[in-house]
Formats: structure tokens, sequence, C-alpha cells
């Protein structure tokens, strides 16, 4: 027979046994990439990439899994608001911008470096910008079918020559970023550098078309459990043992 005693260090350890499998799971819905950093935007002037400090916003950072908006913000023109979703929203040239995910960022692999983990990529295909009013610029690579040469698609500035008319397509980068944390498998608790290269569509609406996007972050990856719910569920797995020793007693 299981006495209560037994019965209340099986749910004590069952109760703090799935708190510490959230607290320890690895790069899955469970790990947000909590962040500072830049952004470089290379337009063209001669001076290199612009550079803008970004930082985590009110979602807590980047959540592995999940798609995330801006919380319902849109980008405008002027100073920014101090609101925004994975990112706060930052200022651009004189407006008003937020990342946001239109897929989750997820794992591709989780060994690329054969190092145990330390190294991964990261599927960065839904990562996009809604900046200065404009609702989607596209930074999630990709080739882009830029059709003829005289179809105006794939319209790129070039340096001293005026604009090209590029035909056939255009490799707007491979969709993946890299990410290399302090501990294997890149578990909570471990800091992190990440890093992610692509090019803005020749045709987006922004006219910063075919421009080089840069990302550099650092940070720490946390767990997305909150701690009021493990606390939940330590409590209920302590209510549900007094409700059944209250059974057996009554028996």
């Amino acid at each position: 027979m299981i006495n209560n005693k037994t019965l209340l260090s099986a749910s004590i350890a069952l109760a703090l046994g799935g708190v510490s499998l959230s607290a320890n799971a690895a790069l899955t819905t469970s790990a947000v990439l909590d962040f500072t950093g830049t952004f470089g935007l290379d337009t063209g002037s001669g001076a290199g990439a612009v550079l803008t400090p970004i930082q985590s916003g009110p979602d807590g950072g980047i959540h592995i899994g999940v798609i995330q908006d801006t919380n319902g913000h849109n980008s405008h023109g002027g100073a920014p608001h101090n609101k925004g979703g994975l990112d706060k929203e930052w200022l651009f040239s004189g407006n008003s911008g937020m990342h946001f995910t239109s897929s989750p960022i997820t794992v591709v692999d989780n060994d690329v470096n054969n190092d145990g983990g330390f190294t991964q990529t990261l599927d960065f295909s839904g990562w996009r910008v809604t900046w200065n009013g404009v609702p989607s610029i596209t930074l999630g690579g990709g080739i882009q079918d830029c059709g003829t040469s005289t179809d105006g698609i794939c319209v790129i500035s070039g340096a001293g020559s005026g604009s090209v008319d590029i035909a056939g397509s255009y490799d707007n980068g491979s969709g993946l970023a890299t990410i290399t944390c302090s501990a294997a498998s890149c578990s909570i608790s471990s800091t992190f550098t990440l890093t992610y290269a692509a090019v803005i569509p020749s045709n987006d609406p922004s006219n910063f078309n075919g421009v080089p996007y840069s990302l550099d972050i650092t940070g720490k990856v946390v767990s997305a459990v909150p701690i009021p719910a493990a606390v939940w569920l330590f409590g209920s797995g302590l209510a549900g043992l007094f409700a059944v020793s209250r059974r057996r007693k009554n028996n």
C-alpha cells in the first residue's frame, strides 16, 4: 500500500519535475531570446551600413516556434512610442519601425558545426519589418523572380550608373540565421550571439530596393514558462494529493 508520505513525495517530484523540464528545455517553444544589439542597412551612400540599436520588446524577445506581431501597434513617421512586440519600436531615418514574424522561427540544424549544439541555424524566412507606415518589408531571404530586364520588377540603383533592371532571379539571402550559445544545445540560461543577413526585395514598397540588411544581437536564452505558472502547477499537484488523502480517510 502506498502511504500518504510516499504519495506526497511522488506528487512533489512530479510537480518539480515538470518545472525543471520547462526550465531546461532548449530552443523549442519554451525558449525566448532576450536580446540587445543592432540591425544595419547599407543604403549605398558610401558610408557603409547605418546601424540602429534594438532591444527586446513587450514580448520579452524572440519566441522560438511562435509567430509574433507588433501587438496591434502600427509603424509611423516620427519618434517611437516605446511599443512593439518582439522588439521595442525604434527610429530609423526619422521614422519608427518594428520587427515581427510572419512564420515561426524554428531550429533548422541543432548541431551545425558538430560541436555539441553550441552553434545552431534558425529558420528566419518569416523575418519582417514594418517601418514608416509600410506594413511589411520582407527580410526572410529567398530567390526572387525578377522577370525580364524591361519589366521594372527588380530595379536596383547602381552606384554612379543609374538604375539597373535585373532579369532572371535575384538572391535575397539564405533565410538562415546562426546562433552560438555558451552552453550545449543553447539551453535555458545560456548566453548567445546571433547573426543574420538578407537583402530587401527589389520591388519593395519601402523604396530600399535591393539594400543589404544585417542583424547582430546578443543576449540570454530564457524560459517562456512564467514562474507563476510553475507555482500553479506545484500547487495543483498538492491540492490533488490532499483531495486523495481526504477521500481515503472518509472511506
